[in-house]
């Protein structure tokens, strides 16, 4: 099997959903603090402990309250720009172009 079709989950959805402020914040408006987020260029790097405790401390004072796995990541998967998380999820950036390109070349 080509090693460039062999992608392993290195970190979890959270970081993917960090990678983008501008969506958090317009999904929980006020109050939200977008100052508490991580902001290395490369999340990856960044442990899950902290994305998590990061999400907390950002969503907590909004009136969708703290961040929700199964209540809020669907809909902020959907929000999040795939341009932004590529920028700052180097794996991110290698799976999409790996599976646009053979899609293209289907």
């Amino acid at each position: 099997m080509d090693e460039e079709r062999i992608h392993l989950m290195i970190q979890f959805m959270e970081t993917w959903i960090a990678a983008d402020p501008a969506a958090l914040t317009r999904f929980y408006g006020a109050g939200f603090r977008a100052e508490a987020l991580p902001r290395q260029n490369r999340l990856e790097g960044v442990r899950k402990k902290q994305i998590e405790a990061a999400l907390n401390k950002a969503t907590k004072a909004t009136r969708r309250g703290r961040y929700h796995k199964t209540r809020h990541a669907p809909a902020l998967l959907a929000k999040i720009a795939p341009g932004r998380v590529r920028e700052r999820c180097p794996a991110c950036d290698r799976l999409f172009r790996v599976v646009g390109d053979l899609i293209q070349a289907a």
